[in-house]
């Protein structure tokens, strides 16, 4: 004997069977109950959510025996001839094979006034009515408009834009919902344990999930997998067969875009990979997740907005408060961008890890809306940047202790000792030798030249200042730094090419023993993308490649006049930044706001004058 299909086997046989659809079974029970019953419906919905199952039921509610009754018993004759698709007085009608005029007219028009076999009510169910055609319609308009008494009509439809107006007007329209992930599960554990499938934990909402709220779907697929699984289902199982991704998965990327862990991120991809799950449903999947995330750090309100099981509710929850609505919003764009990049990406898991290292680390984004995150991420006082332990060395080279570098015992006295009048000094004394790492210096740069501003207080024998001039000469020579400012910046570009664009229009200057690195008069955003630590650490790498000199920056921005190289010995002193004046930019305004001109390698800040 033929296996029956699960979902023939478990249709519902009374309105109480049906799931997910209270606001019809509800209607029509009463309907049928007080006697009022509608000459014609219109049940519409997506497939598989029981438009044609709940048609049946109410032919039984009105030729059980025992009725016209809102509950009929299954056990008449009538009810098991309805069940079994031969009750003489329940005609259907598939529309989707029979679409012509003669087919109406054959079986309904010609037949319609004849009184019911049985006594009772004749019932017409056209499934997929509007595959009807035009002349179809016209011929059932007035029999539909003025039917005989105790005749009843079911229109069933996936598409009620597609039937024409005339016939709408004349029915009572139930619109049939998308059956809720709890309502669907909830069916499936029950059908799984009449059946005596075992399931593991999280296999039935995947299911339910993939299912897209139609039960009919939803039930067929759990015959599928018990057949293929030979009746003991796992996650894995689900995941290889149907291309749906655990719900785990979801919340554990999400966890680590929001920790911005990116070699986390990476090793997930990888192991994405190598378990075999595709690349776009993944990333469609992942969409779906973080559009619930967004639903609720947006409101509260999610019943009939986010569709998932009340654990998972639970947990997203948990999650959404990780994040904000704005940089939620980004992660939507990036998602939808890379999705669409998918289609023709030669490779999906580069354009996959690309995508999520931008959404975990917008620093190395030169996007509006990862600068627009960077922003919010300073107003609110934390980093955006990944947890890395330190900028990775340039070529070969041991990366110098530079801005982070805990500043030495023996110098930190001396520098706090003269605090006592601040205000009577023009200049702050320029404290950047203070946090560098010592560096060896020649023995004659003490006798060429002192430390300046050091001597203000009383400071050990070994002042630390010179230990910054290791230029070959024993002092920074601006001249040279100029002519060979533009290897500086191919060294950049040759480790981060989108690095170095930042510093196309800039000039290098010497202020002591500081390398100035001036910005055009609209350069506010790229001086505050280069204070970022790893810029800053890379570009000082970068100098003690090409000049030797191991130097603190400061970053400004300049005037945009181009000044006379003092190659001659010439003293120079570097123009003050200019002010904000002026109707500077929205997003120019934010970032330069509260910040001032900060100074790379110094222990106070810039106070805008010159050296």
């Amino acid at each position: 004997m033929a296996h029956q299909s699960l979902y023939r086997t478990y249709r519902p046989q009374v309105f109480g069977d049906v799931v997910g659809q209270g606001h019809v079974t509800r209607t029509l029970r009463n309907a049928v109950a007080e006697g009022s019953v509608a000459h014609a419906y219109l049940f519409s919905g997506p497939r598989g959510t029981g438009k044609t199952t709940t048609a049946r039921i109410l032919a039984k509610a009105l030729d059980c025996d025992q009725g016209p009754t809102p509950d009929p018993d299954n056990t008449c004759e009538a009810c098991r001839e309805i069940t079994e698709g031969r009750y003489a007085d329940v005609i259907e009608l598939d529309a989707a094979s029979r679409t012509g005029v003669d087919a109406i007219r054959d079986e309904i028009i010609s037949k319609v006034n004849y009184a019911a076999t049985h006594g009772g009510y004749k019932v017409y169910i056209i499934d997929e009515v509007h595959m009807l055609s035009t002349s179809a319609f016209n011929a059932l308009l007035k029999t539909l408009e003025e039917p005989p008494a105790k005749t009843v009509f079911v229109l069933a439809t996936t598409h009620p834009h597609k039937v024409p107006e005339t016939i709408l007007s004349r029915c009572q329209r139930f619109d049939f919902r998308r059956i809720g992930t709890d309502d669907i599960v909830g069916r499936l554990r029950y059908i799984a344990t009449e059946e005596k499938i075992a399931v593991e934990d999280g296999t039935l909402a995947l299911i339910a999930r993939h299912a897209a709220g139609g039960m009919r779907d939803a039930i067929g697929t759990l015959d599928q997998m018990a057949a293929f699984t030979g009746g003991s289902i796992s996650v894995a199982d689900v995941e290889g067969l149907l291309g749906e991704v655990d719900t785990a998965r979801l919340f554990e990327v999400t966890g680590l875009l929001a920790d911005r862990d990116v070699a986390g991120l990476f090793a997930f991809v990888a192991d994405l990979v190598e378990t075999g799950h595709d690349i776009s449903e993944f990333v469609r999947a992942l969409t779906g997740h973080v559009r619930d995330l967004f639903v609720l750090a947006a409101t509260t309100e999610i019943d009939g907005i986010v569709d998932v099981t009340e654990a998972d509710a639970a947990r997203l929850r948990a999650q959404a408060e990780r994040f904000d609505l704005d940089r939620l919003a980004r992660v939507l764009d990036e998602l939808g961008r890379v999705g669409s990049e998918l289609r023709r990406a030669p490779d999906a898991r580069l354009a996959l890890e690309v995508s999520l290292a931008r959404i975990a680390r917008p620093v190395s984004d030169l996007t509006l809306e990862s600068l627009a995150e960077r922003v919010a991420a300073l107003e609110a006082g934390v980093s955006v940047a990944a947890p890395v332990a330190a900028p990775a060395p340039v070529s070969g080279r041991t990366a110098p202790k530079a801005e982070p570098a805990p500043v030495p015992p023996a110098a930190a006295a001396p520098v706090d000792a003269p605090t006592a009048t601040p205000a009577v000094v023009p200049k702050p004394a320029p404290a950047p030798v203070a946090v560098e790492a010592p560096v060896a210096a020649p023995p004659s740069v003490d006798a060429e030249e002192p430390a300046p501003a050091v001597g203000e207080a009383p400071v050990p024998a070994p002042a630390p200042a010179p230990a910054k001039r290791t230029s070959a000469s024993g002092n920074l020579d601006v001249g040279e730094l100029r002519r060979k400012w533009k290897d500086v910046l191919r060294e950049v570009k040759a480790v981060r090419p989108a690095t170095s664009k930042m510093f196309l229009n800039t000039q290098a200057d010497v202020d002591g023993d500081v390398v100035v690195v001036e910005f055009g008069p609209d350069g506010r955003v790229f001086k505050q993308m280069a204070e970022d630590i790893e810029v800053t650490a890379l570009l000082r790498e970068s100098i003690a490649k090409v000049l030797g000199w191991h130097v603190s920056l400061r970053y400004q921005l300049g005037r945009g006049e181009v000044r006379p190289d003092p190659g001659d010995g010439a003293s120079y002193a570097p123009p003050p930044p200019k002010s904000a004046a002026g109707d500077p930019s929205e997003l120019d305004r934010m970032l330069t706001e509260g910040l001032g001109a900060a100074v790379i390698g110094e222990s106070e800040p810039d106070t805008g004058k010159d050296a």
